[in-house]
């Protein structure tokens, strides 16, 4: 496995030098041309790369910045698509989560997840063991991560905040939590090191054609306002939610094809809300929630409501809010929680493909390839923990329409940051980086949050530290995020490459000013643009 090359990245894809990029690639072609920069769009684009195709992503606003960054962070194989019968989807997805694992084990980690049995429960405990059982051989589950059922006494000492009234037992069974971000990020920031380009708040404002075919996309860098042409005869639709609005540009639609279902998760202090292990539990209403245990708190979710509102403009409503702390009171028993533990929450939403006369908690979550009559080719629903192999079908059809022999190679491409698994396991590097951050009186909890988002690359935030004379590790991650990922603002750094708005707002207030002279410094911001952005990133503090 390669040491990461830097020099690489930081010619190509850092915030500073972004304008640099732009000018090198206006008016060129490529192979295939991507608009979207969430986790599809990414693995389309690290697909096309590594297999030596040309090619580019564009994203109006900030990588990961729609539903990729607002998952329930899980790389799971769906076990309620048994209850459809989508056998096909679970097989499929559920051996994606050990490949995922495999290529970034930092980011995606295997994780015991409990499935409460209740009386009068969604499931009886012989269909529990039987959907666990069928789920384990379709995912290809081996050893100490296969399924057990546990009895009342067994399932308490695994959560004793459980409720024990009627409690039968419960499943115990793997499954994979992830940061989506930080995954999106890295999948992106790997094409890159295999010559792909990617350019953020870059917006397609108009599809080009010759003899009504796609030729290219005129883009518009959000950033200066400027105009500049791509050209492909294969461009990529993987906007998700706004996969319809992207072919409106090419005159075709698929609105009747697509069926917006919002989902939220609201964030409860771990002295709250202390779970010892994941737990996906009923709620009162037939649906089923998680609750994860993340750092210093819990995140439970989702709601799946049909939207139709203004998908630039989502809101979180009271009323989602408050239907998941009534299911969490539900559940677990310990003093009610109410609105103002909520230390934060966040919105996204699910592209799903539209079924007549199903609800959108029933719809399914396979993915679509649509080619327009001009050739705009659109990949649209999906899931998170497929994205490897949705990426593979765009561009194995790619591939066919160019007569090219060009086979997938994604299932052995290990994503930036996962180098240490050449020498050491998981347990080992965190303990080497915590040896290295001792030397500058830095506790552990800062060695295992650098490595559960950075991976290897946590070395070159601490030589940044180290040869900068820094007071602030936070500092070196800020310069680092700048240097090698693309990051403009205040909100990208603090919501998407590290994710402390939702997990630790608090601490967010306390490192604002200090990001903010980084960014002021590294950027060249002036005084009113870094009071706008300190602004936009208070206002995304939900703090009550």
């Amino acid at each position: 496995m390669q040491d990461i090359n830097y020099n690489a990245l930081a010619s190509k894809f850092s915030a500073k030098y972004r304008s640099n990029e732009i000018e090198k690639i206006s008016n060129s072609t490529f192979d295939l041309i991507i608009i979207g920069g969430g986790i599809t769009g990414g693995g389309i684009l690290l697909d096309a790369a590594s297999r030596g195709l040309n090619a580019i992503l564009i994203e109006k606003s900030d990588f990961s910045s729609g539903t990729s960054s607002k998952s329930t962070k899980l790389i799971h194989g769906g076990l309620r698509y048994l209850k459809k019968f989508e056998f096909n989807l679970v097989r499929k997805v559920g051996k994606e989560r050990k490949i995922a694992n495999s290529n970034a084990p930092h980011l995606v980690l295997s994780k015991k997840m409990l499935l409460p049995i209740y009386k009068n429960g969604n499931l009886k405990k012989w269909q529990t063991r039987l959907a666990l059982k069928i789920y384990d051989f379709l995912a290809g589950v081996k050893g100490n991560e296969r399924y057990k059922i546990l009895n009342t006494k067994a399932t308490i000492q695994k959560e004793n905040l459980l409720k024990s009234d009627n409690l039968l037992g419960a499943g115990y069974y793997a499954e994979y939590t992830t940061d989506d971000s930080r995954l999106t990020l890295e999948v992106i920031k790997t094409a890159i090191t295999y010559g792909a380009s990617a350019i953020n708040y870059c917006k397609a404002s108009k599809l080009l054609k010759y003899n009504n075919k796609i030729s290219g996309v005129s883009c518009q860098d959000l950033k200066t306002e400027n105009i500049f042409n791509l050209y492909a005869k294969n461009i990529i639709n993987a906007s998700g939610p706004w996969v319809d609005k992207i072919c409106r540009l090419d005159s075709s639609s698929i609105s009747k094809n697509i069926c917006h279902s919002l989902g939220i998760h609201i964030v409860i202090d771990k002295a709250i809300l202390s779970l010892k292990n994941p737990v996906y539990f009923d709620t009162d209403d037939g649906r089923m929630c998680f609750a994860i245990p993340k750092e210093h708190v819990t995140y439970v979710g989702t709601t799946d409501t049909i939207y139709n509102s203004d998908i630039e403009n989502l809101k979180i409503e009271e009323k989602d809010i408050y239907y998941l702390i009534k299911a969490i009171n539900n559940a677990f028993s310990m003093k009610e929680i109410d609105r103002k533990d909520v230390i934060s929450a966040w919105a996204g939403l699910r592209p799903l493909i539209f079924k007549k006369n199903t609800k959108t908690s029933e719809l399914s979550r396979k993915d679509e390839l649509i080619i327009s009559d001009s050739g705009l080719i659109t990949i649209a629903g999906g899931k998170l923990t497929g994205y490897r192999l949705m990426a593979k079908k765009v561009v194995d059809k790619v591939c066919n329409l160019e007569n090219l022999n060009k086979k997938c190679k994604t299932r052995q491409v290990k994503l930036i940051g996962s180098e240490f698994i050449a020498k050491f396991t998981l347990d080992n590097y965190y303990n080497i980086i915590n040896k290295k951050l001792e030397k500058f009186n830095l506790d552990k909890n800062i060695s295992n949050y650098l490595v559960s988002k950075y991976g290897s690359q946590s070395e070159e935030i601490i030589n940044i530290f180290n040869n900068n004379k820094l007071k602030h590790i936070v500092e070196a991650e800020a310069i680092f995020c700048i240097k090698y990922e693309n990051t403009h603002t205040l909100l990208d750094f603090f919501l998407r490459r590290s994710g402390k708005i939702y997990y630790n707002p608090k601490l967010v207030i306390n490192e604002l000013k200090i990001v903010s002279a980084v960014f002021k410094d590294k950027l060249n911001i002036n005084d009113n643009n870094i009071f706008l952005q300190e602004k936009e990133v208070k206002e995304s503090l939900i703090m009550t």
